[in-house]
């Protein structure tokens, strides 16, 4: 698998980034680091991109927390407590090619209407649309 562009929308502390792994530097390099102060947003590059392929996230899957509920009412390890505070709407899509040499594009979205929340995630090739896209809830629901 190699990660094309990746676009994260009100996810922790990130309200809006564009990733481009075909532009330089990052193309320039088969490895690179991610790096930069505490809170910057680094785990929730790694998040996002777990989110936007699996519709869950290691960080929540291990916890550091007990195990219970939050002011919000969602469970501790639910994928809704990445949603940026007071934010209405979050997102995460990953565009990449897979080992199959096809094009690949996989989102991951929260939308909060008062107080109930949806969530949905799709995966759809994009190299060969007839292919169904697969789709499910987003994970990481409050039965988890």
């Amino acid at each position: 698998m190699k990660l094309r562009k990746l676009i994260i929308h009100n996810l922790a502390s990130i309200e809006d980034a564009t990733i481009d792994f075909t532009a330089s530097p990052l193309s320039d390099s088969e490895v690179f680091l991610i790096t930069g102060d505490t809170g910057s947003g680094k785990t929730t590059i790694l998040d996002a991109i777990c989110l936007a392929l699996y519709a869950k996230t290691p960080r929540l899957k291990n916890g550091n927390t007990a195990s219970g509920s939050t002011e919000d009412g969602l469970k501790d390890r639910d994928t809704m407590q990445l949603v940026r505070k007071n934010a209405t709407d979050c997102f995460v899509r990953l565009s990449f090619s897979g080992s199959d040499s096809q094009e690949y594009e996989a989102e991951w979205s929260v939308v909060r209407k008062r107080k109930n929340m949806s969530r949905t995630w799709r995966l759809a090739n994009l190299s060969n649309p007839e292919s169904s896209p697969e789709e499910g809830n987003g994970g990481g629901s409050q039965k988890d």
